[in-house]
């Protein structure tokens, strides 16, 4: 059985998404020496990110019954940042690695023009089919990021939380793939999504 509620949060906007976002409208300035040369485990939140986390445990805090019973978080920087200004009462995160963004390679650190340079015949058979394709320059398939959290955190969420309300702070990718397995959704559904 799982747990009576599972809440899940994205982390709020990130150093990552501003400058991809801009690298997608042609603006590469962003990608410095020193951002191409970090992971994206290390990336923070911007000044919008911090206001979206604090409305959102503003929110949950007015709406949703509190005290939640367990709470889980990604080990990125930018979602534990989340987690802590969600402010939530008797919150004591578990950080779980297995919560941990999809792993996207040598696309996390390159700009768009570049990856779609680079690695233009991965990103046409990406393209054919995002489910079961791992991202152009590697990582990993949204179907296997789907086994990695059946297998690992759902199997947990089953043996150790039921009758629980538990709230989960992660990625959008984690999210989606938490959707399909919970929801009991597949490969169409995510296209499709």
């Amino acid at each position: 059985m799982l747990p009576i509620d599972i809440i899940l949060v994205r982390h709020g906007e990130s150093e990552g998404n501003i400058v991809h976002k801009a690298s997608r409208r042609g603006d590469n300035r962003l990608f410095t020496p020193e951002f191409r040369n970090r992971h994206s485990r290390t990336f923070r939140l911007t000044d919008k990110g911090i206001a979206q986390a604090q409305a959102a445990g503003k929110w949950l805090r007015a709406n949703v019954s509190m005290p939640l019973d367990r709470f889980y978080v990604s080990d990125y920087i930018r979602a534990k940042e989340t987690a802590g200004l969600l402010a939530l009462p008797n919150a004591r995160w578990r950080v779980e690695y297995q919560l941990r963004e999809r792993d996207r390679a040598l696309d996390d650190n390159m700009p768009d023009d570049e990856r779609r340079t680079e690695f233009a015949r991965e990103q046409r058979q990406y393209e054919l089919d995002p489910f079961l394709s791992f991202p152009a320059g590697g990582g990993e398939s949204i179907a296997s990021l789907c086994l990695r959290l059946k297998a690992d955190f759902l199997s947990h969420l089953a043996r150790d939380c039921t009758d629980m309300c538990v709230i989960v702070v992660c990625h959008g990718h984690v999210m989606r793939a938490l959707q399909l397995e919970l929801l009991q959704m597949g490969h169409d559904d995510f296209l499709r999504l």
